[in-house]
């Protein structure tokens, strides 16, 4: 997933800065610093000691900026957050292309950053409901009833989570282990034989969401582009 481009929350540079001084620098430098010390060195080396290190600071300096190193885990879920756009379709099969979209960039996420939970603070967390308000409309838009499609919703997040934890590849060496170990396991072995296994685990993941919006939401399958070739 490409870089999210950096959005604060409503606040400026000057009122974030203490009063009178001139600020050291944008707030988004900040939220940078913090974002790219997280993706080098994993989420708990992430302090505002670190960060001050970073840009080569004082800590106190930060300070001027974020109340906490929990207001600052806030903004950077935001910023995070901001990589996947609203679902906002005006037909089902781009409903359908934004809901799959949508799943993917959240997916990405969450793999780069298995501490995302952990971040999300009140202002975050009312990102995450927009999110979730844009895709459940845009469902009910297309006739899905409200019941099917919070439940989709539900699901479809749990395969992104579970897609990034498993880190789990399988190559074409998986699949000869899986034909010579696993011979007499004949559902298995039809697996194979179709090639699935072959497949990396993002491809995996891909036909896993296709199947799964279809079945559970067959009124974006009738005007999807494959339905329709």
């Amino acid at each position: 997933m490409k870089k999210a481009p950096v959005a604060l929350a409503d606040k400026s540079d000057a009122a974030s800065a203490a009063p009178g001084r001139k600020p050291m620098f944008q707030q988004e430098q900040v939220v940078r610093a913090a974002l790219d010390l997280v993706e080098r060195h994993g989420h708990g080396a992430l302090s505002m000691r670190a960060i001050a290190a970073e840009l080569r600071t004082g800590v106190a300096t930060l300070y001027n900026y974020f109340g906490s190193l929990a207001e600052l885990n806030d903004e950077l879920a935001i910023t995070l957050l901001d990589g996947i756009p609203l679902v906002d379709a005006k037909d089902l099969r781009e409903t359908r292309r934004q809901l799959k979209a949508l799943v993917i960039a959240y997916a990405n996420i969450v793999e780069r950053h298995p501490n995302f939970v952990q971040m999300v603070g009140a202002l975050a967390d009312q990102k995450i409901m927009r999110i979730f308000d844009s895709t459940l409309q845009a469902m009910l838009d297309a006739g899905v009833d409200v019941e099917r499609a919070t439940v989709t919703w539900a699901v479809l997040s749990g395969l992104a989570e579970s897609h990034a934890a498993s880190g789990r590849r399988v190559d074409r060496t998986r699949q000869s282990d899986i034909r010579t170990k696993f011979k007499d396991l004949k559902a298995l072995q039809v697996a194979v034989r179709t090639g699935v296994f072959k497949l990396s685990q993002d491809e995996w993941f891909r036909q896993i969401l296709d199947l799964t919006i279809d079945r559970m939401l067959p009124e974006l399958k009738a005007k999807s582009p494959k339905a329709t070739k």
